[in-house]
């Protein structure tokens, strides 16, 4: 295997195969969080039995009106043995996956050219089973200091042609995928991950969810794989596995196509963009109401009012604004109708419309970016926007709520087949342009302003109160 030196030995790589990832932490974290709080539960009941007994037969004497909060330590033990099945099922999980090899060419795959590979289930898969495979890169992010974790965020993601032929040990899945030259190499720093490529297996039959590492290298010599597809058996498998779209719908029109965005289609982000704001308003209400009672009281604190006050402005800048923004992710519909000629989107929420007409001859490009996230590595699912980078530096918006990357990319393929436009502007570009008009630094300094009117008015308060 031709690699780079910065990356630590994989001996699994250099004999072209790949082992999944985190199946004995998965395990062991199963079972050890439930075999400890069976045993804490199991020890507690032990050490308390003459409590319970007695509590037992006072609730027997007392024709079970009488109940004794200390006999709810037998539920918990009797709680925690409802795991154990689960544990059951994480074991013989645990038994079919740690044995799995997927075998991988070529062996570093080119980020400009394809990885394929095979891998043995021990499991007899019925004909058609919705088996899902996906090439995900990613970037590992670790945060340092008192909220410190790791997490990977994904970067790109494609599905894979797949077929399955049957085997001696159950079932044999064979899968090719294109990967992306705009998508970096896997990349070590020190030893440690900082870009890293994998094939995640999916199959909802078998409970199958397995992740594999795989190496990607601009300087592999070999582009493609020996794992080969027809065109015919890569759109039958991709349609097979391709996720129904529910975040748009496509029309005909007389001259071009009709493009609807319903309302609810970011309902997921909505939701919690709701919760979030109705928490933060109600702490916000909170703080005002006891600034009521602080202004009536017979000694007015200054000091406590100043707190309250903080309290209630920065929850009351976000609560209000979260709520209305959930409320607009959850109402609005768009239209898009498009041409050689012209786009031109409608946005309607509450019977308000707002309608923008864009020449073609006018946009620089088409961007898709991503605008929401729930999840992580390769379990993210992403929600996209798609834009129109006009001539003169503004950004019309063409679409948003697009549920997953394959959805944005058919709708950026029917945009650019229609309008004719192929050029997607470098984003760095955009971000020169607003960091030339100075956006954002009236904003930094509104901030310290506000800050420094804080700090002073707490320290007013509390020189009125305690000086």
């Amino acid at each position: 295997m031709q690699g780079h030196n910065d990356w630590p030995v994989n001996k699994d790589w250099q004999q072209g195969q790949s082992r999944p990832e985190q199946v004995n932490l998965r395990f062991y974290m199963a079972a050890g969080a439930t075999l400890v709080y069976l045993g804490i539960m199991l020890t507690v009941n032990l050490t308390q039995w003459n409590e319970l007994e007695a509590a037992l037969y006072r609730l027997q004497a007392s024709d079970f009106s009488q109940f004794d909060p200390l006999l709810l330590i037998p539920g918990m033990l009797l709680l925690g043995l409802l795991g154990l099945p689960r544990l059951v099922r994480e074991y013989r999980r645990w038994q079919r996956d740690r044995g799995l090899i997927m075998l991988l060419d070529p062996v570093p795959a080119s980020p400009e050219g394809q990885l394929g590979g095979s891998l043995t289930l021990p499991t007899r898969l019925s004909d058609g089973a919705p088996i899902r495979v996906t090439l995900n890169c990613m970037r590992r992010v670790v945060t340092h200091g008192k909220n410190a974790s790791i997490r990977d965020e994904l970067l790109w993601q494609t599905p894979a042609a797949t077929r399955q032929l049957p085997s001696v040990k159950g079932t044999r899945l064979e899968f090719c995928a294109e990967l992306s030259p705009q998508q970096p190499e896997t990349r070590y720093e020190e030893g440690k991950r900082k870009i890293w490529w994998a094939v995640h297996v999916e199959e909802p039959e078998s409970g199958l969810d397995v992740t594999f590492p795989v190496p990607v290298s601009e300087q592999a010599r070999k582009p493609h794989s020996d794992y080969r597809f027809t065109e015919q058996e890569k759109h039958r498998s991709l349609e097979a596995a391709r996720e129904p779209v529910d975040s748009w719908q496509v029309s005909g029109t007389v001259d071009g196509v009709r493009v609807d965005y319903p309302a609810g289609r970011s309902a997921g982000m909505a939701w919690v963009l709701l919760l979030v704001g109705l928490v933060f308003t109600g702490v916000m209400a909170f703080m005002g109401y006891n600034i009521h009672e602080e202004f009536n009281s017979a000694r007015i604190s200054y000091f406590a009012l100043m707190v309250q006050g903080v309290i209630l402005f920065g929850f009351g800048l976000f609560g209000p604004g979260l709520l209305l923004m959930g409320l607009y992710m959850m109402l609005n519909r768009l239209t898009l109708e498009m041409n050689a000629r012209q786009l031109i989107t409608t946005r309607s929420i509450l019977g308000l419309t707002r309608r923008q007409q864009i020449p073609v001859s006018e946009i620089e490009g088409l961007v898709e970016r991503v605008t929401g996230s729930v999840g992580q590595g390769v379990d993210a699912r992403r929600e996209y926007a798609i834009e129109a980078w006009l001539k003169d530096g503004r950004r019309v918006r063409l679409g948003d709520g697009i549920q997953g990357q394959q959805a944005v990319e058919q709708l950026l393929q029917q945009l650019r087949e229609i309008t004719g436009i192929l050029d997607r502007p470098d984003p760095s570009r955009q971000r020169q342009r607003q960091a030339q008009r100075g956006r954002g630094k009236w904003l930094w300094l509104f901030f310290k302003l506000i800050n420094i009117l804080v700090v002073g008015l707490v320290l007013a308060a509390f020189a009125m109160d305690f000086l």
